[in-house]
This record gives C-alpha cells, sequence and structure tokens, in this order.
C-alpha cells in the first residue's frame, strides 16, 4: 500500500497574482499526516485556515477561488496541480494574501522547488478514490462533456477546440503522473487577444502579462486590435501577421494550450481531497465542470448507498407510487443520486400510451422529488410524524422520452433550506444522456398539520 505524502523542509515562494495583481508570499510547510492540504491566510490578526476541498469552492470564473467566511484564495489551480502531480498528501500553505504567484504563469516551477526540497513518506496508507464503474458529467447548457473509466493508475485525455490563429482542435494523453513533469507542468495559462480587454473590464488580469501568459491571434486580428490593447498591458506590443501569438512568442509544446487545461484539470480535481485512480477524459472541460465534475465522483464514491427496504425506512411512500428503487450515491445533506428501473409492469403504462407506453413527465418530476424527500428526511428527526410535500415546480424541461427497459438515473441537489421548505435542482439520464431537468421546492410538515 502506497503511503501519504508531506514534504522534507519549508519551501516559499513569492509573486505577483494573475487576476488580482496583489503580491504575496507564500510558504509550503510540512504537515501531519491525514491532515490534507490547508492554505493558511496570515495576514490578519487571527489566521483564516482554508481546507482545499470542492467543498470551499466559491467561485470558478476564468480561475479557481476557495473561501471560508468570506475570506478568499484565488487562482490555486496551478499550485494544486504540482503538488497532486507530486504526490503529496499533507501540506501547511501560508500566504499573506489572497492570490498565489503566478510566476511564469505554468506550474514548472512550483513543481520543481518543491521536488527539490524533497519529500517525506509518513506511516499512515494514502486512500484513493477508485473508479469500479464509469462515471460521466454532462454541461446542461454546452458541448462540455467528462467521464472517468477504471483503470489501474491515474490518466487524462484531453480534448479542446480553441478559435485561435493555428491552434483550433488539439488532443493530449497524460498516459501517467510520472510523465506531469516533461510533458505538462511547463505549460503555461493562455488567452486570446480579443479576451484582453473584457478580462481587464473584469478585474480578471490585474497580474497578467507576456511573461505570464501566451495571448494568441486570430485569423482576423490585425495590428489596429494590437493598439487597442497597449494600455491595457504597459509593454511593447508586437504584431507579427505570420506569427499565432502576440509578440511571436514562442510555444513550449505546439500543442501547449491543451497541455495546460490538463494542468488546470488535475489541479481542480485534486480538490477531491484524495487521489484518484482511474483514466479522466475531457471535453472542452473549464474549471467550473471540472469541480462539479470533482463533487459527482465523489457523490458517486461515497458510501451514501441503500436498497428499496432501506429507503422504505426513511421515506413513507409504498407501492404502486415508490418511483425509486436505490440510492446509489450522494453526499449526505447535500446531494442524492437515485435509480429507477423503468420496466413494462410499471402501473402507468396501463394507461399512458399503451401502445406506445412512455413514462409521464409529471412522474420523472415525482421520482426527483422521492430523492429529495429520502435527502431532507435522511437526518430528520421523528421523521415517521412528518411527510414532506412537493410545493412548487419553479421550472421544468423534458427532454427525451423514458420508455420500459430504461435504467432512469435521478441526481438531486440541495440548492438551500428555510423554514423547512428545501429548494432542490434536479437532472434525470438515461444510457448518460439527460432527459428531463427541473427546479423544485418541497416542504416539510406535521402529519397532523399538513
Amino acid at each position: 500500500m502506497d503511503k501519504q505524502k508531506t514534504i522534507s523542509s519549508e519551501v516559499s515562494f513569492s509573486g505577483i497574482g494573475l487576476h488580482t495583481g496583489e503580491i504575496s508570499n507564500l510558504t509550503l510547510k510540512p504537515l501531519k499526516e491525514n491532515s490534507g492540504i490547508i492554505f493558511k491566510r496570515i495576514d490578519f490578526d487571527e489566521p483564516i485556515y482554508i481546507e482545499a476541498i470542492l467543498e470551499n469552492v466559491v467561485s470558478t470564473n476564468r480561475g479557481t477561488v476557495i473561501g471560508k467566511n468570506n475570506i478568499k484564495i484565488h487562482t490555486i489551480e496551478h499550485l494544486l496541480s504540482a503538488i497532486y502531480a507530486l504526490e503529496i498528501d499533507n501540506l501547511l500553505i501560508e500566504i499573506d494574501n489572497i492570490e498565489p504567484p503566478i510566476l511564469d504563469g505554468s506550474s514548472e516551477i512550483f513543481f520543481n522547488t518543491i521536488l527539490n526540497c524533497g519529500l517525506n513518506e509518513q506511516i499512515a496508507d494514502r486512500d484513493y478514490y477508485k473508479v469500479s464503474e464509469p462515471i460521466y458529467y454532462f454541461d446542461d447548457n454546452s458541448d462540455i462533456a467528462l467521464k472517468i473509466l477504471p483503470s489501474k493508475e491515474f490518466s487524462v485525455t484531453f480534448e479542446s477546440d480553441f478559435p485561435f490563429k493555428g491552434i483550433g482542435k488539439q488532443k493530449f494523453t497524460l498516459n501517467s503522473l510520472s510523465e506531469y513533469s516533461k510533458d505538462i507542468s511547463s505549460a503555461r495559462t493562455f488567452c486570446s487577444l480579443d479576451e484582453i480587454s473584457y478580462l481587464k473590464k473584469d478585474n480578471l488580469i490585474k497580474g497578467g502579462s507576456l511573461k505570464n501568459a501566451v495571448i494568441f491571434l486570430s485569423e482576423v486580428n490585425t495590428k489596429n486590435d494590437v493598439d487597442k490593447i497597449q494600455e491595457y498591458l504597459g509593454e511593447n506590443l508586437i504584431y507579427d501577421d505570420s506569427s499565432n501569438t502576440l509578440n511571436n512568442t514562442k510555444l513550449r509544446y505546439d500543442d501547449e494550450p491543451v497541455r495546460h487545461k490538463v494542468l488546470d484539470l488535475i489541479g481542480d480535481l485534486s480538490l477531491l481531497g484524495k487521489p484518484i485512480i482511474g483514466h479522466i477524459h475531457s471535453y472542452k472541460s473549464g474549471h467550473r465542470s471540472n469541480v462539479e465534475f470533482g463533487k459527482l465522483i465523489k457523490e458517486m464514491s461515497s458510501d451514501f448507498k441503500f436498497n428499496k427496504e432501506e429507503i422504505k425506512k426513511i421515506i413513507p411512500h409504498r407501492e404502486p407510487f415508490l418511483l425509486i428503487d436505490e440510492i446509489i450515491g450522494g453526499i449526505r445533506g447535500f446531494s442524492v443520486i437515485a435509480k429507477k428501473n423503468v420496466v413494462n409492469s410499471d402501473y402507468f403504462f396501463k394507461g399512458h400510451f399503451p401502445d406506445n407506453p412512455i413514462m409521464p413527465g409529471v412522474l420523472i418530476v415525482e421520482s426527483m422529488a422521492q430523492a429529495s424527500c429520502f435527502l431532507s428526511f435522511d437526518n430528520v428527526k421523528n421523521r415517521n410524524k412528518k411527510m414532506m410535500l412537493l410545493s412548487v415546480i419553479n421550472s421544468s424541461k423534458f427532454i427525451k422520452k423514458v420508455i420500459p427497459g430504461d435504467e432512469l438515473i435521478l441526481r438531486v441537489k440541495l440548492i438551500k433550506i428555510r423554514l423547512g421548505t428545501a429548494n432542490m435542482v434536479g437532472v434525470a439520464t438515461v444510457n448518460n444522456q439527460i432527459v428531463a431537468k427541473a427546479n423544485f421546492m418541497a416542504t416539510i410538515v406535521d402529519k397532523n398539520n399538513e
């Protein structure tokens, strides 16, 4: 069994933050086993500790931001990517400002400096997310998709499609973390010339420059476009019609953009809190979808699993109107993933288009509501004296028909709960394709005072 690791001695970094433009000093310190990766803001009278976990992600706009009690740390993905690739499990990261230094825009300096300081094997065994069956994630509003397949080790395949001059579609596979140093670590962050104005307007690249990022041109860019952003970057900009990059920046790899996307993905998924064994496939994912995919992996890998008889001990529904057969994953108090096996003998098929049986859309929403009832009642005291009633359907959409033989998977997330009323979002899939979505509310009431 592999052992947990930390660093052998302290190591420090200093520099400007990419998005905030703030100068920060960063010191990495060894941490005892089973502690995880913890950031420590030391620029307060009382230090603020923020664990590098998915639950603490507060923003994914052009970078991954974690926070607690309105105290944030921006753009952590490059540092965390290097830490994950070095297979470090326990680490204290002291920082005196709101964003780690961007350095050269890659993770290479982080990786090599930490490696040179030495790693220390600890006594405790490493705990893994070992994928035993495929897990799929699809973005509701785009063609972004991720999946993880069973494998003997960690690997990543990333496909991208950038509208940059000379770039377009790219695909890269990192077969093992042992290849990270030479294949991934020196790939720099990037953007297009056309994005500069937007990024500056939204205060997203206050520390950005050609020293820490690659700026790509498009086929339609001209010198006039370069002149317009001259003031933003504060340096002498050179437009060369024969080049794909501003100031003719030389790429470190021909496919540097897609390799940097792998770097980002690894940093984002490190927020799972323990290493992964599986082959990740990504199509055009970014920070938001990476984080959502990480949450799905955590849900599907949890011990939050219940059979039908166990479900009956939590919620009051019974046949023929108990519409969920299993709880196959979830995070207690946050989300639930349920399964319904749609079969010919389901009572509603007798009258709902009997010659062309289709599961009624309202019953798909009801299935989501029953899953949400399980999620809400799992920790409720005296639940035998209470009921949960579907009170509002804010929106619903039915995309594909559900028929006998389908395995209906229902993923329901709790958005917030107030005064006994829970706001939920549900997504139903069949064969990893979305068939229905709904946003609804359900209210817990006493049985005698409905």
